[in-house]
């Protein structure tokens, strides 16, 4: 076991260092965060580590996180480990994401943890102010618990496009394991707590709308076939059309003045040909790329 354990640290600390290419595309305000987000909204986060790039890579999406915003609701005696919060992170715990990370596992960290990320805020549209109190402590109930390992290899395995393996044998691969029942990951804790309170995430629909109409599947009937939570992935939330995007940076502020903006433009591709020449070696025999230069072949 000790050396079970030693490979598996080694593993999680490779999958979990960042790299270096990673690319912000959003500027972030966080006063404008913390005024529009609310309990119960789902924020999806582009990561920055290897993880994160296999995640994206396996899922064909932006989003390899996701947290669940539980504001203040584990800050001071609401909750056992209320007082360890608020010491560690001080008035940043009146604003707490509840996250599973490969790491630390279920715990709440710093809306603010990811203002240098991509990220997206998405809310679950006219859910019940009951049924979201019952998805905040349904998640909460899980903090301190591990991150699911053997989840993360088998939805890998799942992901993975093995064309000699039909889909319903690797689903039945994927939910023959034995992880776990307490354990979990991110996008699937998520959607367990939702779920219990039937609201749907992303349905299943047949391969026809003909098929969708004769089996009186919503919107043309009021049933719907739900997927697995442990099959829910972070870019659910972004493609469920029962969850609504929040433009906290920009469009939430009112009207944008894009007259205003300054704009750096890029060079015309004319200009950028001459660049390019101008830093190039001669290419022809016995002529110079520019002044002073000495001709091809010679010292």
């Amino acid at each position: 076991m000790p050396l079970h354990r030693a490979l598996s640290d080694a593993v999680v600390r490779f999958l979990t260092e960042e790299v270096k290419n990673y690319q912000r595309r959003i500027p972030n305000n966080l006063d404008n965060l913390r005024k529009h987000v609310r309990l119960g909204d789902v924020l999806l986060v582009e990561g920055k580590t290897r993880l994160s790039q296999i995640i994206k890579y396996l899922t064909q999406s932006s989003w390899s996180h996701s947290g669940l915003y539980v504001g203040d609701r584990l800050a001071g005696a609401r909750h056992p480990r209320g007082e360890t919060y608020q010491d560690l992170y001080g008035e940043d715990a009146q604003h707490l994401v509840l996250e599973a990370d490969l790491s630390s596992g279920v715990s709440a960290v710093p809306l603010g943890k990811y203002m240098d990320y991509n990220i997206r805020v998405c809310r679950p549209y006219c859910i019940s102010e009951g049924d979201v109190e019952s998805v905040i402590e349904d998640v909460i109930a899980h903090s301190g618990d591990r991150y699911d390992q053997r989840q993360l290899l088998d939805l890998g395995r799942y992901l993975t496009p093995f064309h000699l393996l039909p889909a319903r044998w690797r689903r039945k691969v994927f939910f023959s394991g034995d992880s776990d029942s307490r354990a979990a990951i991110c996008s699937s804790l998520i959607a367990q707590a939702f779920l219990r309170v039937r609201y749907p995430i992303l349905p299943v629909l047949p391969a026809s709308l003909r098929e969708e109409q004769q089996q009186g599947l919503h919107p043309w009937g009021t049933r719907m076939r739900s997927v697995h939570p442990r099959l829910v992935l972070p870019r659910d939330f972004d493609l469920s059309p029962y969850f609504r995007i929040v433009k906290f940076n920009s469009v939430e502020e009112g009207p944008i003045d894009y007259r205003a903006i300054e704009w750096i433009e890029p060079p015309r591709p004319d200009q950028r040909a001459k660049l390019d020449a101008h830093h190039s070696p001669a290419v022809t025999s016995g002529r110079s790329a520019g002044p002073g230069a000495k001709p091809e072949g010679k010292p």
